[in-house]
């Protein structure tokens, strides 16, 4: 990760210097046209003035130049540098010149010269500006040329080039050092995540990744969002432990009782009545550790979210009815009265399966938990389209501070609805998630009864009827 950090570091640093070295570039060559232009500029208006100077002063009275009665051309100097003045007649020959010439005829005008031209040259092998002005003879029209020497200003340019090439590198390499270092605190961040994720383990799904970033920073709202993605890992995590630790404690209750079952019968040869005791009770064990496993394989269906309804139309209170019935002589053993008070006619879109096992839930928890001579109920409406079936009890109830907890596996009310009424804590969190895959929900209200508890299952709507039946 690391590695991968320090690559994303350069690229981001090639990145800064790719954008700036065009636009630093372009900058620097277009400063240094305009100064070139400027300079170009300035020489070509000196020469110019000089040209009118000199063609004032050649010309009589008329406007005309008289090569017999004309003054000789005088020296031109420009910023101290020597002017080069070469005056072609009409005929192209030289009337006159002034300053160091080796060879006139190499000013000579290579067009014609209607109006002031100006040119760049090489003449014997010395760069000239060149400025060539028509000249209006008695006989004709000529041409006065003004050259002046370009070394020191191509030097001049030259410098200034390398110069502005230095500063553009210098500008790059301050963009690419500034892309980097901006680039690593960026980054930084990002680091101490992948650091963190990478030394987690399960022992210490504790730690938190701790930015000092401003408000709304984008980094900062990924460290929020990794932290909070911790939390619900470290919380999923708590919540394993504890299912795992409680699956083995039930688990090893009846796998103890079975062994010692077992061993009582073999210290020594027991009568077939003893035998058949034995046996009893080592179904008993075997049979709760079926419905452990087979409660276990369905809550891990429904966690894997492979749990499927085979849905069908079921009428509900005929459903409920036939549910309350299978419990009555539970609930005759056990001295409680069980009634129901459903419609006559309704019907849900559902899987009749574990809509009887939702509900065998809900009943199993109810008379397990009423006392002697206490009251269980069974009840269905539908509120705005939606069933509402409750189970009612007259039992120890379940504390306020509880109930948020009361449908997580292996979660038990409090002592008076424990371990001692021999369930695994499992019924709960089953019901839940046969409920919320029939699209429904189930949840703990204010109890009818003055006290105990109420369950009350919402499910889809169906067709229902107003006409109640009670039992």
């Amino acid at each position: 990760m690391r590695e991968r950090l320090r690559r994303t570091r350069v690229r981001l640093t090639l990145v800064a210097a790719g954008v700036v070295l065009p636009v630093a570039v372009l900058a620097g060559v277009g400063f240094w046209v305009v100064f070139a232009t400027l300079e170009y500029g300035s020489i070509d208006a000196s020469l110019g003035a000089q040209a009118q100077v000199l063609t004032s002063a050649l010309a009589d009275s008329g406007g005309h130049v008289d090569p017999a009665a004309a003054d000789p051309l005088p020296a031109v100097t420009q910023a101290g540098i020597a002017v080069t003045a070469v005056l072609f007649g009409p005929d192209g020959r030289v009337v006159d010149q002034s300053g160091q010439v080796r060879d006139p005829t190499a000013y000579a005008p290579r067009m014609s010269v209607p109006t002031v031209l100006h040119r760049s040259r090489r003449i014997d092998g010395v760069p000239q500006r060149l400025l060539l002005q028509p000249v209006s003879f008695t006989n004709g029209s000529g041409v006065l040329v003004l050259a002046r020497p370009l070394d020191e200003l191509q030097e001049t340019l030259a410098l200034v080039g390398v110069l502005l090439a230095a500063a553009v590198a210098a500008v790059v390499l301050v963009a690419a050092a500034l892309g980097h270092w901006l680039a690593g605190r960026a980054l930084a961040p990002v680091g101490v995540m992948a650091a963190t994720a990478r030394d987690l383990t399960e022992h210490d799904l504790h730690r938190r990744i701790e930015l000092h970033l401003p408000p709304g920073d984008e980094l900062g709202e990924l460290a929020a969002t990794f932290n909070a993605m911790l939390d619900r890992l470290e919380t999923a995590f708590a919540g394993l432990q504890r299912f795992t630790a409680d699956a083995a404690h039930e688990l090893r209750a009846p796998l103890a009782l079975m062994r010692a079952q077992v061993d009582v019968v073999l210290r020594r040869d027991r009568t077939p009545d003893e035998y058949r005791a034995s046996h009893r009770a080592l179904l008993e064990e075997i049979e709760r550790l079926s419905r452990l496993a087979d409660q276990l394989l369905l809550l891990a269906r429904a966690d894997a979210g492979v749990l499927q309804p085979t849905t069908e139309t079921v009428d509900l209170p005929e459903l409920l009815e036939g549910i309350v019935e299978r419990w009555r002589p539970a609930a005759v053993a056990r001295e409680v009265r069980l009634e129901s008070d459903l419609p006559l006619e309704g019907e849900v879109r559902a899987d009749p399966g574990l809509l009887r096992r939702l509900f065998d839930n809900l009943l199993d928890n109810a008379l397990r938990h009423t006392p002697a001579r206490g009251t269980v109920l069974l009840s269905a409406v539908a509120d705005d389209g939606v069933w509402r079936i409750a189970v009612d009890d007259t039992g120890p109830g379940i504390a306020p501070e509880l109930r948020p907890h009361l449908f997580e596996r292996f979660a038990r009310g409090d002592p008076a609805r424990g371990r001692e009424t021999g369930g695994a804590g499992l019924g709960l969190s089953l019901s839940a998630a046969i409920a919320d895959v029939h699209g429904g929900s189930i949840a703990v209200e204010e109890v009818r009864f003055g006290r105990g508890a109420r369950f009350v299952v919402r499910l889809p709507p169906g067709r229902p009827s107003g006409a109640a039946s009670g039992s």
